[in-house]
């Protein structure tokens, strides 16, 4: 009898053991329509790792994730999804789908550390937005000085929020994640990413934001203005091979972008046009897509126009050239002369028609 009772303990203990090495996810959110399907979308891999119908606003959902990692609550037929930065917690999830900013989510620290960040960071970076936005259509020069120095100031902000919320949660991998996905917008975080990786310390250290990080440290020599550009090669929308070496003796604009991409399909019109100012006078693109799905890939190039070479592996993040020069997020450029030798990066708006008309008479 005590075998029996002791194995039973066992299993108790074991069940619940198993329980919290599991992600498990209960919500009761106002504003769902019955049986809308909710699913969890893994948003390094973007692919639904569990589904759930949702019944009166609640809906339970179960998975398992290695390391804490971020995660996309999407809704069949709403356009509202909801952001999660979470590991094998339990969290509970309480409110109106319809006012995300008042929703509650409780159980997991990491996804509080996310949210913390977020309330930090979404009103500067949208005012920093609107100062690009109006800069990109400013006729006045003195204006236009105005606005670079309205640009500096809250670039300087931005940087300074990052690194003191980043010293106070030094151990959180939600650091990491904002740290690669700052370094790209921000020189002064991209110039400094060794010392600011630096900082950070356990967990933070570990899982797939920090092997971007460590990438991107590692192939911190490429890319830098003055530089060739390595060559490379990958298939473009036919099958077909194509090398950044067989457009040399063009001005190249090699783009990092995707479909899935908000900010990239944002600043596409603003290629196009100078690419069609340019194209007789030796300038091109080289678009290289991080999609997934080549059918919408192909429906963004044809959408939006772009009537240049595309080339892709469809790996997503894993996408070789990305990986390669250590590519954090996008949109992403290196604008290379004749000779392959790089004379500008990550230039948005007015920036590459500037860099092109001082360099092509």
């Amino acid at each position: 009898m005590k075998k029996i009772v002791l194995g039973f303990i066992l299993l108790t203990v074991l069940t619940q053991l198993n329980a919290q090495q599991a992600l498990y996810i209960k919500a009761d959110l106002r504003g769902i329509p019955d049986n809308t399907t909710v699913s969890l979308i893994d948003g390094m891999s973007n692919k639904e790792v569990a589904t759930a119908k949702v019944d009166a606003g609640k809906f339970t959902l179960t998975s398992k994730t290695a390391l804490p990692t971020v995660f996309l609550l999407s809704f069949s037929g709403l356009q509202q999804k909801l952001p999660l930065f979470i590991g094998n917690d339990s969290l509970s999830i309480y409110g109106d789908l319809l006012k995300p900013t008042n929703i509650s989510y409780k159980g997991s620290p990491n996804h509080d550390v996310y949210q913390n960040f977020m309330k930090m960071l979404t009103p500067k970076m949208e005012l920093y937005g609107k100062t690009r936005q109006a800069l990109q259509v400013e006729k006045s020069a003195i204006v236009k000085d105005s606005l670079i120095n309205v640009e500096a100031t809250q670039a300087k902000d931005i940087v300074l929020s990052y690194q003191f919320t980043a010293r106070k949660n030094n151990q959180s991998p939600v650091s990491t994640f904002f740290l690669f996905q700052l370094a790209n917008a921000f020189p002064a975080i991209k110039d400094n990413l060794g010392d600011y990786y630096a900082e950070l310390g356990g967990d933070a250290k570990k899982g797939a934001f920090a092997e971007i990080v460590e990438k991107s440290l590692q192939s911190a020599g490429i890319g830098k203005i003055g530089s060739v550009l390595p060559d490379f090669k990958q298939n473009d929308v036919n099958g077909k091979s194509v090398s950044l070496s067989s457009l040399r003796g063009k001005y190249v604009l090699v783009d990092f972008w995707a479909s899935w991409c908000g900010p990239c399909r944002a600043e596409n019109p603003n290629v196009v046009k100078t690419f069609n100012t340019f194209k007789a006078k030796g300038f091109t693109v080289l678009g290289v897509s991080l999609d997934q799905d080549k059918s919408k890939w192909l429906e963004a190039i044809k959408k939006d126009g772009l009537t240049w070479t595309h080339v892709s592996d469809l790996k997503y993040w894993n996408n070789e050239v990305a990986v390669q020069f250590g590519i954090q997020s996008i949109p992403a450029n290196f604008l290379i002369d004749p000779k392959g030798v790089i004379i500008g990066k990550d230039l948005r708006g007015e920036d590459l028609n500037r860099i092109l008309s001082a360099n092509i008479k």
